[in-house]
């Protein structure tokens, strides 16, 4: 057979598993809403840094997403520029957009697979291995001092995705697999038995699938590829020592990793990785205080992880006040308008669990006032691309703006007040709303912050201060700009 022949079936052979894992995993109930976040994600990515909504939007969307980005932005790796980050904007602005997606794309695969109930083991296993890998990415890297060490954490979780995802979504198919090997056959003559393919060409298969990054997708390859075109060494290196490293740790006695890990890995990494073999080892060794180390440890199944909410959850407005300290910080830290626009946006949107919010900024050119930052509970948010003409109208908008008077409208169904809803407030659920004029310094209208609850609990009065502070705060971070 020629050889173009040979290449054509094993990529028949490998569309036609790739069809049939797809099905099997959408019909498992959890894979659709994955890679809906995952497509998202990847989207936001292709936009690029010069419009990062999409991306902030596409990890807002999912609470815990958020929780584990902002938990990883605050992680030792970051720790000389993180510390403090409390909202996904602010993520944005100090560790960098594609650090930021990068953390989301390993976050949101890695914790689905989290949050299911594993049908065996071995499965929970392979997740803990993945997980301590990362721990030790994450801490070796923050040694290394690198700027795009989160890209080694990610790639690091998902090297073991094939795995994973046959562990997770193919349970039968799985333990067929772990049957062979323990029989004495090889893991990828086993997995080609199997499944066609090997678990690490599944990965890379489901990776594309994905439009996952290139560079995340080249690392997935077996230990065998040394080297590999397209990808640093030393990510490829961190890749390999930590998935290695998180083997010795699992397998071996307490006194026993110490020399495993100096003899078997420190002196083949540690220059490749640039550190002394000490310092790499004392970086490996506290991944094990990691949370992912006592269940990959334990000889039972972990149960889900229980939400560790202090005695008194926050409230709506010490959310604002941490939000307003937030912003004031990152004012000072040198973010752009554009950066403060979108944090005061998430602030509110978040603190006050509001079903969407905006800000309004004057075109003067055009004449009219454009959305420049927006966040809604559902998509698609009818706000983003939304122009209001700065000809004056009787509406409530223009009357805020002509008047320079914050609104707060409790009660959007009075029948004095609905003839002056402006048509895109009207056109949704009549729930309160605010809308709060930005002045520039020659005093005419700059634009405008608006937000609307998803119900109609009152804010309170302090509340609405708290959202006049953050309005000041990008008031006075445009105004110093223009």
């Amino acid at each position: 057979m020629a050889a173009g022949a040979v290449i054509a079936t094993e990529a028949q052979t490998d569309q036609a598993l790739l069809a049939r894992v797809i099905e099997r995993m959408n019909a498992g109930g959890g894979f659709p809403a994955l890679e809906h976040s995952v497509t998202r994600i990847i989207e936001a990515l292709e936009v690029g840094a010069e419009d990062t909504t999409p991306l902030v939007n596409a990890v807002l969307a999912d609470v815990s997403l958020t929780q584990k980005v902002l938990r990883l932005a605050n992680s030792a790796m970051y720790a000389p520029i993180g510390g403090s980050v409390a909202t996904i904007s602010h993520a944005v602005m100090v560790l960098g957009f594609e650090a930021v997606g990068h953390l989301a794309l390993g976050a949101k695969v890695i914790g689905s697979m989290e949050a299911m109930d594993a049908q065996s083991l071995s499965a929970r296993r392979q997740l803990a291995h993945s997980l301590m890998a990362g721990a030790v990415a994450g801490n070796v890297t923050a040694k290394m001092q690198v700027s795009n060490g989160e890209l080694g954490v990610v790639c690091t979780l998902l090297h073991r995705v094939g795995r994973l995802l046959t562990a997770f979504y193919l349970p039968h198919e799985w333990t067929r697999i772990q049957q062979l090997v323990q029989s004495g056959r090889d893991e990828v003559a086993a997995a080609r038995d199997v499944l066609g393919l090997t678990l690490e060409q599944l990965g890379a298969s489901v990776a594309r699938h994905w439009r996952l990054p290139a560079r995340i997708v080249l690392t997935l390859r077996g230990e065998q590829d040394d080297q590999v075109d397209g990808v640093e060494d030393w990510l490829l290196a961190i890749t390999r020592y930590a998935d290695s490293s998180a083997s010795v740790l699992s397998t071996s006695a307490s006194e026993d990793i110490k020399q495993k890990l100096q003899e078997r890995l420190a002196v083949r990494f540690a220059d490749r990785l640039g550190l002394a073999r000490e310092e790499l080892m004392a970086a490996t060794q506290a991944a094990l205080k990691e949370p992912g180390a006592s269940m990959l440890l334990s000889t039972t199944p972990a149960a889900p992880a229980e939400a560790r909410l202090p005695a008194t959850a926050p409230s709506a407005l010490d959310k604002l006040r941490d939000g307003e300290a937030e912003v004031r910080a990152a004012i000072e830290q040198g973010g752009t308008p554009a950066d403060i626009a979108g944090m005061v946006v998430e602030v509110m949107f978040r603190a006050l669990e509001l079903a969407r919010a905006a800000v309004f900024l004057l075109d003067d050119a055009q004449r009219v006032y454009r959305v420049r930052a927006t966040l809604a509970a559902r998509e698609p948010n009818a706000l983003a691309g939304l122009v209001i003409p700065a000809q004056f109208a009787r509406d409530l908008a223009h009357i805020a703006l002509a008047k320079r008077a914050d609104i707060y409208i409790d009660n959007p169904r009075d029948g004095e007040i609905a003839p002056h809803l402006p048509a895109w407030i009207r056109a949704h659920a009549l729930h309160p709303f605010f809308l709060l004029p930005m002045t520039a310094a020659d005093g005419n209208a700059l634009g405008l912050l608006f937000g609307q609850q998803h119900d109609d609990v009152k804010l309170t009065k302090a509340e609405l201060a708290t959202l006049a502070t953050l309005r000041n705060l990008l008031q006075t971070r445009l105004t110093g700009a223009r």
